[in-house]
């Protein structure tokens, strides 16, 4: 079975099962039913107040559980009424709306008057003015169920408010089954239509494809004669580049002279002998030394005493290796 077919089947299984709740109910319901109306006694505010009170100070109580009303609850006000003026009714499984109807009925079915409804879970009632233990008929009506059939109409009851909960989960995942079958119907159509078109676009894919690579191959041959022609335009300016290095090397090599022909040129102040060639070298290196102690005075004069030092001490470690 899908999942569709599934939740139509839930689906189906609980309508079927709301039908036979509503159908147990309606059985165990009793029959006849009371027409007389209940004509509580009117209280001023001053008796209302006062009795409000009293019934909020009083210990005894009466519980209603998962049965609701039945012939035990009257039972049970009416013996409590024989001591005492006023009493509480416990309900706390229940909604406030089915309060509130639970707190009619009671006053229907045991002649007393509802004070008030506290916190949706209490209910204070007063017997009345004049009241007097009534007879056995009236203490235990039949209106009302037996403590069995009560407690097997609070199960209907409770089946029929899970029903009533789950059948509107069960439609909208069957809604939702449906807009997902749907939709799978509609992709698998335009499936089908682009498996249909696919044929056509390869083809002219792979036309396309063959021009683009024709193309590239037009432009790789044509890039190679080009970088061909550029690598021998290259090397003809690289070659032409190097012969003219070459040739002013030559000529700069046949202009330069000989040392000894430039010494030959320097003129002679003696006459000719060593002694005086001697002493005209020594005259060259002692203006030297005298320039270069001059240009040492001028750095140190833009120096500080600190560089100075450090270039004396400098100085004299070079001395001592020496």
């Amino acid at each position: 079975m899908t999942p569709e077919e599934k939740t139509l089947y839930k689906l189906t299984k609980a309508r079927k099962k709301e039908e036979r709740l509503h159908e147990a109910l309606h059985k165990i319901e009793p029959k006849e039913l009371s027409e007389t109306t209940h004509d509580p006694e009117i209280l001023t505010p001053e008796e209302h107040f006062y009795f409000l009170k009293m019934g909020e100070k009083s210990k005894n109580y009466v519980p209603v559980g998962r049965r609701g009303v039945y012939r035990g609850v009257i039972l049970n006000m009416h013996l409590h009424w024989k001591k005492h003026q006023t009493l509480k009714v416990i309900v706390k499984t229940f909604s406030p709306d089915e309060v509130k109807e639970i707190a009619s009925e009671l006053a229907r079915l045991s002649g007393g008057i509802v004070l008030d409804i506290q916190e949706n879970e209490t209910i204070v009632m007063y017997r009345g003015k004049n009241y007097s233990q009534p007879p056995t008929e009236i203490m235990n009506p039949r209106e009302t169920l037996s403590r069995k059939k009560a407690l097997d109409k609070s199960k209907y009851r409770d089946a029929l408010r899970a029903v009533k909960k789950y059948i509107p989960r069960l439609e909208q995942d069957l809604d939702l089954l449906q807009a997902q079958a749907e939709t799978k119907i509609i992709t698998s159509e335009e499936k089908d239509v682009d498996f249909e078109s696919p044929s056509n676009q390869e083809f002219e894919g792979s036309d396309r494809l063959k021009k683009l690579l024709a193309r590239n191959d037009f432009n790789k041959e044509n890039d190679e004669s080009n970088v061909d022609s550029d690598i021998r335009s290259d090397s003809e300016a690289l070659s032409d580049m190097f012969e003219t290095d070459l040739e002013s090397e030559n000529e700069v090599k046949e202009e330069k002279p000989l040392y000894m022909d430039e010494f030959e040129k320097i003129p002679a102040d003696s006459d000719g002998d060593e002694d005086d060639f001697e002493e005209h070298l020594r005259r060259i290196s002692a203006d030297s030394r005298k320039e270069k102690n001059s240009d040492r005075d001028e750095e140190l004069a833009d120096l500080d005493e600190i560089d100075r030092m450090v270039l004396r001490a400098a100085s004299l470690l070079k001395k001592k290796r020496k």
